[in-house]
Order: C-alpha cells, then structure tokens, then sequence
C-alpha cells in the first residue's frame, strides 16, 4: 500500500515516531513546516496560545501530494490539549481530499479531543490510532504500541 507519513514536530519527538513509522511501512515522508519559529519558551507560549485559539499556522507548500496515495497516517504532537498549529493547517488544507488516514501523537497528557478534531478535519475515522506518551519515548517504551499500530495498517 502507497502511504505516506506526514508530520509535525517542535521538539523531535513526533519526528521520531514518524521515522519509526515510516520505516515500518516503508512509506514515504513529509514533515510540515512551519513557516513561525517556535523555540525557546517564548515560541512554547506562542505555540500554546495559538493551539488555544485554533489559529492555523502558515505553513510551507507540501511537496508530497496526499491525493496520489493510499494512506497518509499524520502525526502530531499535543498543544495545549489540541494539535499542533502546522497540523491544523495541513488537515484543513486537504481536508475532504485525503485518502484513507491514521493518526498518531505524542504528548503528556490529555488528548482524545484531538483524535476527534483530527477526524473531523480529515472527513473520516482513522483506520488506526497511535499515542505514544513523552515518558514512553524517553525510556524506549512504546515499541510495542507502535507494532500494534503498524499492524493494523499493514492488515
């Protein structure tokens, strides 16, 4: 199956799970850029106040067209209990064009709103689910979680 993994990341830790995804599947990748830095705790606070609002980001012209795939699992990480900005403006750019979806995210804590919101956006339920906790990934521990993932991709 043609998939691709599309994803944003502030800190790595999303882009390392896409990786990890992507090499699984053997899927190509994209990483959404952002056109707004968001490092430092100044970029943090501004990134924590956008996702607030849902105020989508500028992001740069995707290279890899969603459309000319099977699958596009998109990742993110969470923001104040929502996605992130770049994510948002991707999943509203293609939203009602993308092909079948699966999503993953990593954060600490609350999350199910987004799975929901991400769902809406993309006009259908994903074919699987992935949250990989920051504690999880720190100590190596979501190996498991994201084989289950790849699984029900892959079946």
């Amino acid at each position: 199956m043609r998939t691709l993994v599309v994803h944003y990341s502030r800190t790595g830790h999303a882009a390392q799970v896409a990786g990890q995804i992507a090499k699984e599947l053997g899927a190509d990748t994209e990483l959404i850029v952002d056109k707004m830095k968001h490092g430092g705790i100044l970029g943090w606070l501004r990134a924590g106040k956008d996702a607030t609002r849902e105020i989508p980001a500028d992001i740069a012209e995707p290279q890899k067209d969603p459309a000319g795939y099977e699958l596009v699992v998109i990742g993110t990480p969470i923001w104040a209990h929502r996605m992130s900005t770049p994510v948002l403006a991707y999943l509203k750019r293609f939203s009602g064009k993308l092909p079948a979806v699966a999503f993953f995210l990593t954060c600490s804590g609350n999350y199910q709103r987004t799975l929901e919101t991400m769902a809406v956006l993309a006009g259908k339920s994903p074919k699987a689910t992935l949250v990989v906790f920051e504690r999880e990934l720190k100590r190596g521990e979501h190996a498991a979680k994201l084989q289950e993932f790849v699984g029900k991709l892959k079946g």
